[in-house]
């Protein structure tokens, strides 16, 4: 949802868009998430039927490997939300029937894999971030909007929160500090400055990604670090 909302965004600050109606919203999320998400269920039905013919754990690494790549560039090209194709092609792959086309060894194989690909692009964004934070310039009024962001950012956490948990049955003291531990714990950080570094060079994007480094930083620190006494003095019966 933010990244399709940044995108329509982008699209009227840049002026492709002359104003944002709700048919223009609609039509957008329409293009980028539902697109994006038939896309990545297509690539991940076919990544499954692949690995069904590839026996070999090499051939069926390798068909995970195309299928991620290959979904984002192609949705890219239709203008579809890449990053939802890619999430929507591994919820298929991780789901019941392509699971059965991998024995034990193959499965863990795929796992290490992963985890080490993540491991390694999260280190190298977050050294992109450094850098890239030092050649930018904060404005005056960076440190204010920073203030600003920070509880912005916690109450947006708190309304999702809400919204997402309305369907589900909780009442009483449990609702309550089931919708503090969530808010608390939700932590910002590749997303938000991956989007902030998209931006093109200029006034926005010299103030956004300060900001946007500044509030991963903080739900770092403080959001992070404080996780553990939070919950121990919301569900005190859990201590030892």
């Amino acid at each position: 949802m933010a990244i399709v909302i940044f995108g329509l965004a982008m699209s009227v600050i840049s002026g492709q868009e002359s104003h944002i109606s709700f048919g223009l919203a609609a039509e957008y999320f329409a293009l980028e998430a539902v697109g994006g998400a038939l896309l990545g269920g297509l690539a991940g039905a076919v990544g499954a039927y692949c690995w069904r013919l590839a026996r070999r754990p090499q051939l069926q690494l390798l068909v995970s490997l195309s299928i991620a790549t290959g979904a984002f560039s192609l949705a890219q090209a239709l203008e579809m939300s890449g990053p939802i194709a890619v999430v929507v092609a591994g919820f298929c792959l991780a789901g019941r029937y392509a699971q059965k086309q991998l024995d034990t060894e193959t499965r863990q194989m795929l796992l290490a894999f992963w985890d080490l690909i993540d491991e390694i692009l999260n280190a190298l964004l977050f050294m992109l971030i450094g850098l890239t934070v030092f050649s930018i310039l904060p404005q005056r009024h960076s440190a204010t909007l920073l203030l600003l962001g920070i509880p912005l950012s916690i109450l947006a956490r708190a309304a999702s929160v809400y919204l997402a948990t309305l369907p589900v049955y909780l009442s009483g003291a449990g609702r309550l500090r089931t919708l503090i531990i969530l808010t608390w714990g939700g932590l910002r950080g590749g997303i938000s400055l991956s989007l902030a570094l998209s931006l093109p060079g200029g006034i926005m994007r010299e103030t956004l990604t300060p900001i946007c480094y500044g509030i991963v930083v903080f739900t770092i620190l403080a959001q992070g670090l404080t996780m553990a006494p939070v919950a121990r003095r919301l569900y005190p019966e859990t201590r030892r």
